[in-house]
């Protein structure tokens, strides 16, 4: 009975093996991509351009802070900060994805973060340009969460926990905790800690503009 499996199983060895065809002079066969890294290929590639979204999107928020008539050096610091982490973290999602053989178009998205923060919004749309020290904390804090529900996303779509194994693999999973959902739950955490600490500041009608002042400063040495 051994035997019989044993060369059922060497024949769909052989079977396999003939499918691909590595003498063949037909390059286009031969590809970096294994395993079910095509299963979130257009994920991973929306979130890319969603990092690279928001790394404008930030900048733009750091000049917020940077003009004469609203000098904040610390919040300045601290988006101008958060961009730069986007940028990189954009060059490594794009490094990754050739690595494993996919290609990515950098176009933007056309609805992006901010507009799923305006969905359902009353009183008016989010605009950076706009923001005051507190409600740009706000943005930034929403802002993070729904890149990180988007990560978590493809995290699960991309186990084997969710889907038993059809569409499972390890190596999107560890780049995504390592390089991604480690960072992003350390930075909502800390931007919801700010967020509490400035209103507590501001609610002192008599003190406000001096503790302001100071949180800038703090976040001037922390960031």
């Amino acid at each position: 009975m051994k035997t019989i499996l044993l060369a059922v199983a060497f024949l769909a060895g052989l079977c396999v093996v003939r499918a691909v065809d590595y003498n063949s002079s037909d390059v286009n066969q031969f590809t970096a991509q294994f395993s079910s890294i095509n299963h979130i290929a257009n994920d991973l590639e929306t979130f890319t351009n969603q990092q690279l979204d928001k790394s404008f999107d930030f900048l733009l928020l750091a000049f917020t802070f940077d003009k004469y008539d609203l000098d904040r050096p610390g919040f300045e610091k601290l988006y101008r900060k958060l961009s730069d982490k986007a940028w990189e973290d954009t060059e490594k999602l794009v490094k990754y994805q050739s690595r494993r053989g996919l290609h990515v178009d950098l176009n933007g998205v056309q609805t992006g973060v901010l507009g799923q923060l305006n969905e359902g919004k009353v009183g008016g749309k989010t605009t950076l340009l706009d923001s005051n020290e507190l409600s740009s904390l706000k943005v930034a804090l929403g802002y993070e969460k729904i890149l990180a529900d988007e990560s978590h996303r493809i995290h699960k779509k991309i186990s084997h926990a969710h889907d038993k194994g059809a569409a499972y693999d390890p190596d999107v999973a560890h780049f995504l905790d390592e390089e991604i959902i480690e960072y992003q739950s350390g930075t909502i955490r800390k931007l919801t800690g700010y967020i509490h600490n400035l209103h507590s500041i501001i609610e002192e009608s008599n003190t406000k503009d001096m503790g302001i002042h100071m949180f800038d400063e703090y976040l001037d040495k922390a960031e």
